[in-house]
């Protein structure tokens, strides 16, 4: 029944980080896969254990959508979340270990998509550029 199909949003989790010879340092990201309803809060979740790391963020691409674009980050525990997004978006956690990305009432057929977590050390001056 495709008005049942219709009332689901269909979200794809990602994450990304650079890439290390050191399986030590690691990047996870759950859940993996998600269908969820309208109106119902989705929480996703990024975990990483590099030490020097401070920063989580959370990119988002629409279907049939090539640009990702920058949701939210958490720095330490400082979140931020984006002009556009906010009210449809918060973030929480710990830059240096846990990040969560909440989808407050997702509705809009833009909030489909992919959802891409990653984990950054932060760069204060190109923050600081982004901020003003």
């Amino acid at each position: 029944n495709s008005s049942t199909l219709q009332q689901y949003l269909t979200v794809f989790l990602y994450f990304f980080t650079g890439v290390y010879p050191n399986k030590q340092k690691q990047v996870f990201q759950s859940p993996t896969q998600l269908l969820g309803k309208p109106n119902i809060q989705i929480n996703l979740t990024l975990t990483h254990n590099i030490s020097s790391y401070d920063t989580i963020l959370w990119y988002h691409r629409s279907a049939g959508d090539t640009s990702m674009k920058l949701v939210a980050y958490i720095y330490y525990k400082t979140p931020k979340v984006e002009p556009g997004f906010e009210g449809r978006f918060s973030v929480s956690g710990d830059g240096e270990k846990t990040g969560y990305l909440h989808i407050l009432n997702p509705k809009h057929p833009e909030d489909s998509g992919e959802y891409f977590g990653a984990a950054s050390k932060h760069n204060k001056r190109k923050m600081d550029k982004s901020e003003s």
